[in-house]
């Protein structure tokens, strides 16, 4: 995995797909979606159309009703960055991600700060998740000092967020059943910078009329299929 600047990242894709073609409608909200064998024809919150030969669900947690919700939750979680640092307080540039449940994360960044994160709950209501950030911070801020009892804690700002998950871990990427021209990313749990790539590659080959070794693995009937 690796350390970037969502937004600059972002705005670098938008900006190289536009200087291709691209045409970028927002902000706009999606109400309906019709398919037909000739393309996608998606009904926007004003009234207007926007037609096109396919169309990718990427809505994060957040699934379409027409996207199977069947074994997909919705997950709230919690994270920290210190206060700059003193000294580096890490020996060098490492994520750490703790192989328990529950589980801590936690990096270093270039201004010295640490960022860690975790106490994950298995709810997604965004008042009940917020309210929580006070005592989610302490629990964080305690556990990150016994791990690394060097380094000053207090946290310089705390926040909650929210993830799709499945039982197996891995997202849904694929044809969204029931509708034609049609695909779905959703669900990449925190692996969304790896997965995204993947989907990517999938959904590229899929738009070709290819197909991709790994498609199987992350088709909707996968993710429904757990017990």
């Amino acid at each position: 995995d690796l350390a970037l600047d969502p937004r600059r990242l972002t705005s670098g894709f938008l900006n190289a797909a536009i200087e291709r073609g691209t045409r970028v409608y927002a902000p706009t909200e999606i109400t309906d979606v019709d398919s037909g064998s000739d393309g996608i024809t998606a009904t926007t919150a004003n009234g207007r159309t926007i037609r096109a030969g396919a169309i990718v669900f990427a809505t994060g947690y957040e699934l379409p009703r027409y996207v199977p919700k069947r074994r997909h939750r919705v997950m709230s979680t919690y994270a920290i960055a210190t206060v700059p640092q003193k000294q580096k307080p890490l020996p060098e540039d490492c994520f750490i991600w703790e192989a328990s449940d529950p589980y801590l994360y936690l990096r270093s960044t270039p201004d010295g700060r640490v960022i860690c994160g975790g106490e994950d709950e298995e709810f997604s209501d965004d008042e009940a998740r917020d309210a929580l950030i006070p005592e989610k911070t302490e629990a964080i801020r305690r556990k990150l000092g016994k791990m690394l009892p060097h380094i000053d804690t207090t946290p310089d700002f705390a926040w909650a967020g929210a993830f799709g998950s499945t039982p197996t871990g891995l997202p849904s990427i694929g044809a969204v059943p029931g509708l034609k021209n049609a695909w779905a990313v959703l669900g990449f749990g925190g692996n969304g910078i790896t997965y995204s790539r993947i989907a990517a590659d999938i959904i590229n080959a899929a738009l070709a009329g290819k197909s991709d070794p790994d498609a199987d693995l992350y088709a909707f009937a996968k993710t429904r299929a757990v017990r």
